[in-house]
């Protein structure tokens, strides 16, 4: 057996463990069970990586996270690790391959999803597997009252009855006391060490900016050559804000779940070295992200639950020093928040609807549907069953947790152009080429912004223009792509779905228990966010570490609450401008960084009552 600090010098180049990291490893050697609740940051993989190295056998990782799975492979492999994931629509014939690799090969770690877990097959294979250590990561997924329960965790205990004697680490981020001893129940974990660190970090500073311009915000929140992440809630937003603050003079860049691999790699790397600074991220922005030096994590839009935010602002000041999670709160966010949660969450009524009509479109009868797999368009079927389409979505995400159907989630449901060449290129490319010219013509005429990211088509509305098929559009797109003139994603609204349950009234009804608490969680998630926005008395970091049943004496010291002071009023803001402008001209965001807060309206009130002037400099000067 090597040593732990041995392994960590070598794989992982680093000279030394994160507390409580080679604690646990210890644990783990000495083949005791340990449940881990470590925030974001604590370096959860390394634990089970390097204990894994450190040990004879195959070490098993179950995890829900396709994607991360995915990436945790390929980096284990890029360290001349063996590394095998069962992930995806394997034929038989490549899950005995891979199978095969793991048992006789040279395999230090197996990744599996639980539902793969349930494969009588896989489960034989791994009873003919020397295993040293079973790690389940988010292990949180089998609780019910945990904040992403998943069925199917309850069913990992079978590694239990495989091979008894192995020991067994949990990791998860966040857990409270129910969801502990839920994972400690149903896990069959034998008198598990228990690691728990707080989720409050005394360098983070946990703000709450009301706004009335969220981009000015940023402008004045952020500096030019500060490493920082804003995390949105749309794709479309990642890439045309992104494109807004490159404008501005910031090295900005995006990232999304719909970007391919190389993409992903290329924009993270990008990042990791400095060459762009500022990150607009969806909530795909996470996994495996560790650079120390973030000063600030904005978030554009409220998050839909504390659970992620303090994942996704721990991302934050990881090297120790002083950093900043920031939510922006404009008038209009928190109704838009209460209503987006209410239109979304279905009640019993909605979900015995989509029920009825997903066995009804595929003319499944009572008892019947069982391993039927089908594809679904989502849009046609929403329209077919007068459904909205958000709400139906996550209806069939609740159906996929509780084992009715097993869901691909892989949809994206329009198709985008970019134009590849730069816009004096295109020309010459137009003026030497009739291939695709009046296509491109059109686009350039219709959609400004063609040329900087990828622009939802209306296929329909641009075949009419010319005069073609739809098909014929799509033909003529495709062979641009291939001359790498643009590029082309074409959408689909195409759902795989496998019924893994028949039709059963019965079956479903002894399962709306379980919808509805779902749904009572939801609700009170969504609620505890609004809670903490508008909170005015209370340290944030004492209000997260309560919801998660943390008890800290004292308040952080450096939060807006704690330091809050009173904004000053409209008339003490126009004294202020104008005392300042009396020593020279000044832009609004230079004047606002004096201030501390923001002044547009007070500006244009002054202009407009002709005791200041906008000069051709774009500064604001004294009359």
């Amino acid at each position: 057996m090597h040593e732990p600090i041995e392994i960590l010098k070598k794989f992982w180049g680093y000279k030394s463990f994160r507390p409580p990291q080679l604690d646990i490893i210890k644990t783990i050697l000495s083949q005791k069970d340990v449940l881990a609740i470590l925030p974001t940051g604590s370096g959860k993989s390394v634990i089970y990586q390097v204990a894994g190295m450190a040990l004879p056998g195959i070490t098993i990782v179950v995890s829900p996270l396709i994607a991360l799975i995915e990436d945790q492979v390929q980096q284990l492999q890029q360290k001349g690790i063996g590394a095998i994931a069962l992930t995806g629509s394997l034929s038989f014939r490549e899950l005995e391959r891979l199978s095969d690799n793991a048992a006789y090969g040279n395999a230090k770690f197996l990744f599996l999803s639980p539902e793969r877990l349930q494969n009588e097959y896989v489960q034989k294979r791994i009873a003919e597997m020397s295993v040293s250590l079973f790690t389940i990561d988010e292990a949180h997924c089998i609780s019910e009252w945990g904040h992403d329960f998943r069925p199917q965790y309850l069913k990992t205990a079978v590694l239990r009855k495989i091979h008894p004697e192995t020991p067994v680490l949990a990791l998860t981020a966040t857990a409270k006391q129910l969801v502990t001893d839920d994972i400690v129940k149903y896990m069959e974990l034998k008198n598990p060490e228990i690691y728990h660190r707080s989720v409050f970090r005394e360098n983070i500073a946990y703000e709450i900016h009301k706004v009335e311009d969220k981009l000015a915000a940023i402008e004045l929140l952020v500096e030019k050559n500060e490493t920082s992440i804003v995390y949105v809630r749309t794709r479309k937003q990642t890439y045309a804000l992104a494109d807004f603050l490159s404008k501005k003079g910031y090295t900005a860049s995006f990232f999304h779940g719909g970007m391919t691999y190389d993409d992903k790699q290329k924009t993270l790397k990008e990042w990791l070295i400095d060459k762009k600074r500022m990150m607009f991220a969806t909530n795909a922005f996470g996994m495996g992200i560790d650079k120390p030096d973030v000063r600030k994590v904005i978030h554009f839009d409220l998050p839909d639950s504390l659970e992620n935010y303090v994942q996704e602002s721990g991302r934050a000041g990881r090297d120790g020093n002083p950093a900043k999670a920031i939510i922006l709160l404009a008038d209009y966010d928190l109704k838009n928040f209460k209503d987006r949660a209410e239109n979304g969450l279905a009640n019993r009524a909605d979900i015995e609807q989509i029920y009825r009509a997903l066995y009804n479109h595929f003319y499944i009868a009572e008892g019947e549907g069982t391993d039927l797999e089908v594809s679904l368009n989502l849009m046609k079927f929403c329209k077919r069953f007068k459904l909205p389409i958000a709400k139906t979505y996550a209806v069939f995400q609740m159906f996929d947790r509780e084992g009715i159907i097993e869901l691909n989630q892989n949809v994206r449901h329009f198709s985008t152009v970019q134009i590849l060449y730069q816009q004096e290129n295109l020309r010459n490319y137009i003026a030497n080429q009739s291939f695709g010219y009046r296509i491109l013509d059109i686009f350039v005429r219709s959609y400004a912004n063609i040329f900087h990211f990828p622009i939802k088509i209306d296929f329909q509305k641009t075949a009419d223009l010319l005069s073609v098929s739809r098909e014929e559009l799509i033909d003529v797109l495709e062979k641009l792509a291939k001359r790498e003139v643009i590029s082309f994603r074409q959408g689909n609204d195409d759902l795989q779905i496998r019924f893994m349950l028949p039709r059963d009234r019965y079956i479903f009804q002894s399962k709306i228990k379980h919808f509805q608490k779902r749904i009572d969680i939801k609700k009170n998630q969504l609620k505890t966010v609004a809670d903490y926005v508008q909170n005015k008395n209370l340290c944030r970091s004492q209000f997260l570490s309560r919801y998660f049943e943390e008890m800290p004496d004292t308040p952080c010291g450096i939060c807006d609450i704690c330091l809050q002071a009173p904004s000053l009023t409209d008339m003490e803001l126009s004294d202020f401008i104008l005392s300042e402008l009396e020593s020279g001209c000044f832009t609004q965001k230079e004047l606002e960084r004096k201030v501390g807060q923001q002044i547009k309206s007070v500006l244009s009130r002054l202009i407009e009552n002709k005791k200041i002037f906008f000069d051709k400099n774009m500064k604001y000067c004294l009359k």
